[in-house]
């Protein structure tokens, strides 16, 4: 038990996800059709002669994944996992999917979902130091209604993310976070409404991509890739003094920034964007 604790206390609970998808073909009638339509789950529907075939998609089922040297069945791992969680945090859980829907606990990051590689999944403590990429997400898919992965609205204790980070959800403050390893990019589908500074955020590796946020870059001092500005009302880089690769910006936006005195390995690169202030604009805007 002590060796698995230690892997677990160093690496996080690995797990793998199962997706499931199915197919169905019906007769193409009134009745079927307004079942599949109003169907959470229907991907996509195609209409062949008298039938209409149609694809959906279920929630991803997770199952643990320890290396194979545990010897372990997978009954054995979802228990192991879940006296770990209680060994080292005392919250008690009774089923093993219940882990992936604690990301927060009590407003704070608690237990997060990341990737290292390709499809290395684990369930890691938000502690000061995350290692792996992770995505932010809102609760709930907004189609299907499923419960998704990292619903927090602030870092909270985290610090330091070694890995890209991805925000597909609103959030409403950085908490503690000051470095991202890898690319840090917001998605082309959420408005940051509620967020008005990226602070303490000083570092991002790889490159930033701010579109569809409005926030205060106050205290962001050195992007190591492309700083991407583009249909944003970003403002304020008074500590800003390098730039890896170049800045993208809106040619409206222009006159809320001043370079002069940041150091920028590429060039400073303007478009005639056309975007809504103060709102979400779509990626095909």
């Amino acid at each position: 038990m002590t060796k698995i604790y230690s892997y677990i206390d160093k690496e996080g609970i690995p797990f793998k996800k199962l997706a499931e998808f199915s197919i169905r073909v019906q007769k193409d009638d009134i009745l079927n059709r307004l079942n599949i339509e109003s169907d959470e789950t229907t991907d996509k529907i195609i209409n062949k002669g008298e039938l209409i075939i149609s694809t959906h998609h279920q929630p991803d089922v997770k199952a643990p994944n320890f290396p194979n040297k545990f010897k372990l069945t997978r009954e054995a791992q979802e228990e192991i996992a879940i006296n770990w969680l209680k060994d080292t945090t005392g919250y008690i859980v009774a089923e093993f999917k219940t882990l992936f829907e604690l990301p927060e606990l009590n407003g704070k990051p608690f237990l997060l979902q990341v990737e290292r590689g390709i499809r290395n999944y684990f369930l890691v403590l938000a502690t000061q130091t995350i290692n792996g990429d992770m995505i932010v997400r809102e609760k709930y898919h907004n189609r299907h209604g499923f419960l998704q992965e990292n619903f927090i609205k602030t870092f909270g204790q985290i610090t330091k993310i070694n890995g890209t980070l991805g925000i597909n959800g609103k959030i409403n403050g950085f908490g503690n976070l000051t470095e991202v390893g890898g690319d840090l990019w917001f998605s082309n589908h959420v408005y940051q409404e509620n967020l008005e500074t990226i602070y303490p955020l000083k570092i991002v590796y790889g490159d930033f991509n701010l579109k569809n946020t409005h926030a205060s870059l106050s205290s962001l001092e050195e992007v190591g890739g492309n700083l991407n500005l583009r249909k944003t009302t970003c403002h304020n880089i008074s500590s800003l003094k390098r730039v890896g690769g170049n800045v993208l910006l809106s040619k409206s936006q222009l006159s809320n920034f001043d370079f002069s005195k940041v150091e920028i390995n590429g060039k400073i690169k303007t478009y005639n964007d056309k975007f809504n202030e103060g709102k979400l604009t779509t990626p095909n805007y």
